[in-house]
């Protein structure tokens, strides 16, 4: 019970110690004061010195402000976590099967096709050790396309192989 009093004297002493201003300019400048930094010492030295608060009230807000943006920032770097685990979990499903990769981050998890294409692409490009080998082993069978022995013995792609066979 005694914590409420003291958050409304608070809340009274902020809005008191800003006079001149409006609820909404207040906002503005706290706004633009965390624009520019997170960290609560900072917020409150442009609040003083960009709005004319008082070093209370600037440092009162500014804490508040700093405490949000951590929240925030938590929140999505959580988010983002999650994403990254549930995105790894997709590419390795599609990776396991015989299937293009792309098309299937695209078809079964609804990846967007320029981020499927560029993972895709560096997926390929991280095994090109192993292409290299294969495309030696082909490169000296006769009579059959290094394209076609690529499909055919090491399951590459059609596009794949065939862009191998327009570079040769």
């Amino acid at each position: 019970m005694r914590v409420a009093p003291r958050v409304i004297g608070v809340g009274l002493f902020v809005l008191l110690s800003c006079r001149g201003k409006s609820a909404e300019e207040r906002a503005v400048d706290l706004q633009t004061c965390s624009a520019l930094s997170g960290a609560a010492l900072e917020i409150a030295q442009c609040l003083q010195g960009q709005g004319g608060w008082s070093a209370k009230a600037a440092d009162s807000a500014a804490n508040i402000r700093a405490r949000e943006l951590d929240s925030v920032k938590s929140q999505i770097g959580a988010m983002a976590e999650r994403a990254d685990s549930q995105h790894a979990g997709e590419l390795r499903e599609c990776d396991q099967s015989l299937v293009d990769l792309k098309t299937c981050l695209i078809t079964r998890f609804g990846w967007e096709e320029d981020k499927a294409t560029a993972v895709d692409d560096s997926v390929w490009n991280s095994r090109a050790g192993e292409h290299q080998r294969e495309i030696g082993s082909c490169a000296g069978r006769r009579g059959l396309g290094a394209g076609a022995c690529l499909q055919l013995h090491y399951k590459w792609l059609p596009r794949r192989a065939l862009a191998l066979d327009d570079s040769i």
